[in-house]
């Protein structure tokens, strides 16, 4: 044949040159794919994608797969090591670093808890906090806004949402006033959760604050992260006063919004030694956004031990030795004898935490789950979050949907002396790709105060029947099914 039959032929032939390119695309890199993704649930996801949608799949490989995560990755486990090397010869020197806080002992039901949790990254459990629990956003950030307003030497503060509306405006604005005084400001949000923060970074910096993004989208070093994203809430004034929890900056989080109405959230103002632990999280993820190590009592000042809360700071993210939430997660789940109650907005298990909470309901643990009502605010995990759902009830786990507007809270509550809050989902995402921190409460008056709480939340939500689901039209089956075979790259 020659060149210009050859041509002639591909020009009316282009379904053939499309399913050939397809096939040869599903070759290259379905390789690509075994190689790359440890998890199997994750790497059958991709494969599938790969095959029966060639062109798209292979795209979003791309875009959100390994191969674009890994460069990065390697470079924040870099920094990582780093920054704990550095850190452990900070706090060597004791007269630069004040002296570690007295440590607590756990109640006798959950000995052993916080343990594990030290094994897997946690820093150790202290006792001396003070604690004040919010459960809408309101309140909470007008305390914020005071503590900011009260700092006198520094405020850091970092968020995967920053919203340049009312709410958003207001915090930055307030935030250049502090920097203008003199106080140091440093100020780091996510990339992709704040895509409307470039001006306000802009704002502050020329304020004479510090601003950052944690791992910037750059076309021209072809850095397309989608995953990997700094889902912490952290506010630090001064090194003495700590927010932390689910709620973000904006109007949505202080329930001002026609979309959402009411949001329900969980958020913690820590005094005391933990305070500390959440200095330590800001200050590592600074010096891998920036390269300026924060170390000595002016930012680690000794801390108000007059409080009785027993606290313990937990960080996770893919650049860890250890899944540090999830381990916590999976520990409370089948240690629980009596009682496991969960509020997350996103409910997608991985298998263990499908098995676990499976085992703890057949073994007679009341374990009860409040997650979001429609319409939510990701469909996909929606959809994929349902799909799980005719198994869980099947065990026993009884689930309910929020009406009373969005619920946002990530709490997990067991056996009525340990709880968890923060900014972690019961998905996969939080817990195998994003950078969280959550804080372990060993305190029974606090976990009673969630429990009330969750008991509210009760009434503002409405049961799911295994008759409901086994009723659903055909149309949601479809969609749920389709979503979740998303779920392990959600």
């Amino acid at each position: 044949m020659s060149g210009s039959i050859f041509w002639d032929w591909l020009a009316g032939h282009p379904g053939t040159i499309l399913g050939v390119l397809g096939y040869l695309l599903t070759i290259a890199f379905v390789p690509v794919v075994l190689i790359r993704k440890r998890h199997p649930a994750s790497a059958i996801a991709w494969c599938m994608s790969i095959i029966l949608l060639p062109y798209l799949g292979t795209l979003l490989f791309l875009m959100i797969g390994i191969p674009r995560v890994s460069r990065p990755l390697r470079k924040k486990q870099f920094h990582r090591s780093r920054f704990i090397r550095q850190w452990i010869q900070s706090t060597a020197d004791k007269s630069h670093h004040p002296h570690p806080p007295r440590e607590a002992e756990p109640s006798r039901e959950w000995a052993g808890m916080d343990r594990l949790a030290g094994v897997v990254g946690a820093v150790k459990m202290s006792t001396g906090n003070r604690t004040h629990v919010y459960h809408e956003g309101a309140q909470a950030f007008e305390d914020k806004l005071q503590a900011i307003r009260d700092a006198e030497h520094h405020v850091h503060a970092q968020y995967y949402i920053l919203r340049a509306d009312h709410t958003g405006k207001a915090f930055v604005d307030l935030l250049c006033d502090k920097a203008r005084q003199g106080v140091e400001v440093r100020l780091l949000v996510d990339a992709v959760g704040s895509l409307q923060a470039h001006a306000m970074i802009r704002q502050l910096r020329n304020a004479g604050g510090k601003a950052e993004l944690f791992l910037p989208i750059m076309a021209w070093r072809r850095r397309f992260v989608i995953n990997l994203r700094n889902h912490r809430k952290i506010l630090i004034c001064d090194g003495c006063v700590g927010f932390t929890g689910g709620l973000n900056i904006g109007d949505e989080y202080l329930g001002r919004t026609k979309r959402f109405g009411f949001w329900r959230d969980t958020q913690l103002r820590i005094t005391g030694p933990a305070v500390l632990a959440l200095q330590r999280v800001f200050a590592e993820d600074w010096d891998f956004s920036c390269g300026e190590f924060l170390s000595g009592a002016k930012y680690f000042p000794e801390p108000d031990t007059g409080g009785r809360d027993k606290l313990q700071i937990i960080w996770s993210g893919p650049d860890a030795d250890h899944n540090a939430i999830h381990a916590v997660y999976f520990a409370a789940i089948t240690r629980a004898r009596k009682r496991l109650w969960i509020a997350t907005p996103y409910l997608v298990p991985d298998q263990a935490i499908l098995s676990g909470l499976r085992s703890a309901a057949l073994h007679g643990v009341d374990v009860r789950i409040i997650t979001q009502s429609s319409p939510p605010d990701h469909w996909v995990a929606h959809f994929a979050a349902r799909y799980y759902w005719g198994e869980l009830l099947d065990s026993g786990v009884r689930i309910f949907q929020y009406e009373k507007g969005m619920i946002h809270a990530k709490v997990v509550i067991a056996d009525s002396a340990w709880a968890s809050v923060g900014s972690a989902n019961m998905d996969i995402r939080s817990l195998r790709l994003s950078f969280e921190a959550n804080c372990l409460i060993y305190s029974k008056s606090l976990v009673h105060k969630l429990e009330n709480q969750f008991e509210q939340d009760l009434k503002d939500s409405k049961e799911v029947l295994q008759s409901e689901i086994r009723a659903r039209p055909l149309r949601f089956q479809l969609a749920e099914n389709v979503c979740r075979l998303m779920s392990p790259i959600l």
